[in-house]
């Protein structure tokens, strides 16, 4: 019988999520008591309050003016700004990921039929430390480069970058865990792609690379 690989052992990730809006909302910003309105009625069922919408302070230009909602259940930061949006969740677990999607489509539907302009393509970015195994990083990542060529014996590690115009890989030594590697996964997914699409395709993505370092995801 075939030995399966280990489980890899992913303490620490990230997600992030960016749309540009086709048109900056001026409009809706300029009135904002709607926009923030419309927002808090929807993210009540995350358990949003009044002490977890803030506005950006003093800021320097219409870029960096956003109005930001820390949503506690899942923990996600919501921020929406003049020109797009933008989606965060760290250390969010797979297991989560109906909640999480339940939440990011439920937010960017309602700024669709709520805002008078359209989202451009969208990009979804996975981040994810991974501990080492039984076989040092340095030995896998050897497959994917060609050392003789880079000439220097003595690396204790070795990182890879592949950069296409909807999907882009980088591994290289991570700084949170020693020993381990950090795997930055990012695609770009049409206007009309719902979230629970894009988790599929990166669970693909992440299953895959994690195959490749010699561990598996279940």
């Amino acid at each position: 019988m075939e030995q399966q690989p280990p489980l890899a052992d992913i303490p620490l990730g990230f997600f992030e999520y960016r749309a540009t809006f086709k048109e900056p909302i001026f409009a809706a910003w300029i009135g904002r008591v709607p926009l923030i309105d419309g927002l808090y009625k929807v993210l009540l069922p995350w358990g949003i309050n009044l002490e977890k919408v803030t506005l950006t302070p003093n800021p320097r230009n219409l870029q960096e003016a956003q109005i930001t909602f820390t949503v506690p259940n899942p923990p996600a930061i919501l921020n929406i700004g003049i020109g797009g949006v933008l989606f965060s969740a760290s250390n969010a677990d797979w297991s989560q990921a109906p909640s999480y999607v339940s939440l990011f489509q439920t937010v960017l539907d309602h700024l669709k039929t709520s805002l008078p302009t359209e989202i451009e393509p969208q990009q979804a970015v996975i981040g994810f430390h991974v501990k080492p195994g039984p076989t040092p990083f340095r030995e896998i990542m050897k497959r994917f480069i060609n050392t003789e060529e880079l000439g220097s014996g003595d690396t204790t590690m070795y990182g890879v970058g592949a950069y296409g115009t909807d999907y882009s890989l980088l591994m290289d030594a991570s700084a949170a865990v020693p020993g381990g590697i950090f795997v930055k996964i990012t695609r770009v997914f049409l206007p009309a792609t719902h979230f629970e699409e894009m988790a599929a395709i990166l669970w693909k993505d992440e299953e895959s690379i994690v195959h490749r370092l010699g561990f598996r995801t279940q």
